[in-house]
């Protein structure tokens, strides 16, 4: 990586290679990544598939093809990717480390683009192999340039909540779970894709897998064994205008040529009514673990663990309840995702806690007849994404982890689980020098909230900090309410890039943040405007009387999605007056417009009641009310894709402000989301925040505001 020296700029953040997450191979020496680049002066991505050594840190090269994606492991020394090829079919291709550029062959075309491919080894060199595709409304696979136009309106028509979701409109053609085998046939030293069609493993039912396909959470939606496969999706059961149920199928396959597919067997889960993730096989095929919510409405609902003892028995499932090791109560806590070890047997699990993703080990024991677990913790510090057992054949048991922190945006590390001793294999960053900033500029503080209750917040301050002196402040509010500011890197809410500004930048996890037990992040249901405004107005008492470098004369407030929704609210609070500007991304303006997102059905839980039955409860905790008090400059920001929370709630605050002599500005991107993603819109929108804040508190030296782009005229105000 080239050492990128001098200030962390929105150039710097936008170029800097941007590495994903690795996997190791099944014998533990290697782990495959994926690297891209993006350039300002081309104005294009390169992007290079790579896999290191773990024992000694080497990177060696697959390929560099722009159309190729996706990689996973065939074997301890095999690749297999995918390559979009032309007439948006899928090219599978199987590499050899070492050996890849010129020996690198195509396996087999599928005739339409595919995703979420997972494979698993069955015998006698044949290899069975899933992913997620597009069929058509008869349940073959779609290929959207041999698809018939099905008539010449563009009309879209609906007689269910199911209309759109976060950037995309639902059609007639879905996503499905498709397999197939992979086969290398005697005397021959290549796999070919198998003669026999593909089967859609859910044709004829009525689910779509993934459960939201163009949802960035939402996962592969299935998981793949020598037994078959298990998928998640949204329950038909359910009316989806009353409940975002999602539950859990098993599909017993043995050759993976099976055509017709075998029924379906739903796994019950009596008294769940919420969604179920973090579906994973254990290494022996047989059983498996899955966590689930007991309300889908509800999002501060805690995960709960369940373990399928054998697949094939649909009743052998139960949970396993998680105690702490430490305080011999019952976790409080919500696990995230799930890993077996490699004998099946003992299970470690991630969860956020006190705004960080840590990995547990769970110690699992017999009480009165029933299993039970203990977590021990085996992290501190930083956000871990996913992790790997390694190979079981090594006398030393360990674990591979992919995580980051505010500082840095990739790590790969070796954790031993029965010492909790972690070794580092390669920084993305350096550890964040490559970028010019230090674990010495991150820090914590905890206050007393709105009651008799603690709140932590995270600080962030400059590379260059002299404790003598006075800095202006950010102050970042998250979106959610159930989520929260962990110690981890982004790319679109980066709070170094704030600090290298000039600020010191805090961002508190006040009520309705996870991470910090049930109590305290349900609290806020049904109070979106209360608890948590008061607990941000304390964070800001706390700063202003016990954080002398804080210049609290010269501070502004930023958020997004709900963070956008408690800026808009702050707006017409008595804390507004002490920011001298204020930053509203993808907002909610007003609660009633909200029925038009994509997930209003939570809205109940969120707001205490329905529309028509507690419209009391709407109205305390609606932006709108409010703007009468208004007088802060405000910039909002909202993108014509996002259906999450739709580009009018951007659109009418921003003529509420026009109208009432408000400085203010609207930024729009017509070809993004509910997040900024595209490399020149991200830079764009840098510069527009920044030059905004800037502007406001007077700092100099840092990032300009620039007259607005797209008005064809402009109307001086006298």
């Amino acid at each position: 990586m080239t050492i990128l020296r001098g200030t962390f700029t929105p150039e710097v953040l936008i170029t800097a290679p941007r590495r994903s997450a690795a996997v190791p191979s099944p014998d533990g020496n290697y782990a495959l990544y994926t690297i891209s680049t993006y350039s300002l002066d081309s104005h294009s991505e390169t992007k290079e598939i790579r896999a290191i050594e773990l024992g000694t840190g080497v990177t060696s090269f697959i390929t560099c093809d722009q159309n190729s994606r996706d990689p996973i492991w065939l074997s301890s020394t095999q690749v297999l990717w995918l390559r979009e090829a032309k007439g948006s079919t899928t090219q599978i291709w199987i590499g050899t480390i070492g050996q890849v550029e010129e020996a690198a062959y195509i396996a087999g075309i599928i005739p339409a683009l595919i995703k979420n491919v997972q494979i698993k080894e069955l015998h006698d060199g044949i290899i069975a192999i899933a992913f997620t595709a597009l069929c058509n409304p008869d349940g073959s696979l779609h290929n959207p340039t041999q698809a018939a136009k099905a008539c010449w309106s563009s009309a879209r028509e609906y007689e269910s909540v199911l209309v759109r979701f976060w950037d995309t409109y639902f059609t007639a053609d879905h996503s499905s779970l498709w397999y197939t085998t992979l086969q290398k046939p005697p005397h021959c030293q290549q796999y070919t894709l198998s003669d026999n069609p593909l089967t859609n493993a859910l044709k004829g039912a009525p689910l779509t897998c993934p459960v939201w396909p163009s949802d960035p959470f939402s996962g592969a939606g299935f998981v793949i064994s020598a037994t078959g496969l298990l998928v998640t999706a949204r329950d038909p059961e359910f009316n989806p205008a009353e409940s975002n149920q999602t539950s859990l199928w098993y599909i017993p396959l043995r050759t993976f040529t099976e055509d017709p597919t075998p029924m379906l067997r739903k796994i019950p889960v009596p008294d769940y009514n919420g969604d179920t993730t973090s579906v994973v096989f254990a290494p022996n095929g047989i059983s498996a673990a899955f966590l689930k919510t007991k309300d889908g409405n509800d999002s501060s609902d805690l995960n709960r663990m369940f373990i399928i003892r054998d697949v094939s028995d649909a009743e052998s499932v139960f949970e396993l309840p998680i105690w702490s090791e430490s305080t011999q109560e019952r976790w409080d806590l919500s696990p995230n995702s799930i890993i077996w070890a490699s004998n099946s047997h003992n299970l470690y699990v991630t969860a956020d806690e006190r705004g960080r993703c840590k990995l547990f080990r769970l110690i699992i024991a017999l009480d009165d007849g029933s299993s039970i677990a203990h977590a021990r913790p085996l992290s501190n510090d930083g956000t871990i994404s996913s992790v790997y057992p390694l190979s079981a054949s090594r006398s030393e048991p360990r674990l591979f982890i992919n995580k980051s922190t505010f500082i840095d945006s990739g790590v790969f590390a070796l954790v031993n689980p029965d010492t909790g001793i972690h070794s580092l294999i390669s920084s993305a960053t350096r550890m964040g020098q490559t970028l010019g900033l230090y674990t010495s500029q991150v820090s914590e503080i905890t206050f007393k909230g709105h009651g008799d209750y603690d709140v932590q917040a995270w600080i962030m301050k400059p590379s260059t900090f002299i404790p003598d002196k006075k800095y202006p402040l950010v102050f970042l509010i998250h979106g959610g309410p159930a989520d929260s500011w962990r110690d981890a890197w982004s790319t679109r809410w980066n709070p170094a890039i704030f600090a290298e500004q000039g600020y010191v930048v805090v961002l508190p996890n006040p009520t309705g943040s996870t991470s910090f037990g049930r109590a305290f992040s349900s609290a806020i249901n049904g109070d979106w405007g209360g608890r948590a405004y008061h607990d941000l107005a304390a964070c800001f008492a706390h700063l202003e009387t016990h954080l002398p470098f804080i210049d609290t004369t010269r501070a502004v407030a930023l958020g997004a999605s709900f963070g956008g929704y408690m800026v808009n609210w702050i707006a017409g609070q008595p804390l507004a007056k002490k920011f001298r500007a204020l930053v509203s991304h993808d907002g909610c303006f007003s609660i009633y417009n909200m029925l038009s997102s994509d997930i209003a059905t939570p809205l109940a839980t969120d707001m205490g009641g329905t529309l028509w039955k507690d419209k009391a409860s709407w109205d305390r905790n609606d932006p709108a009310q409010h703007t009468q008090n208004w007088t802060q400059p405000m910039l909002f920001i909202h993108s014509d894709l996002d259906y999450r929370c739709p580009v009018t709630e951007g659109l009418a605050p921003f003529a509420v402000c026009q109208q009432r002599g408000i400085e203010s500005r609207f930024l729009n991107f017509p070809d993004e989301n509910h997040f900024v993603l595209k490399h020149e819109n991200s830079l764009k929108w840098h510069h527009t925040v920044l030059g905004w804040i800037n502007k406001y508190t007077d700092v100099k030296g840092g990032v300009v505001l620039e007259p607005p782009v797209s008005e064809p005229h402009r109307w001086v105000r006298s």
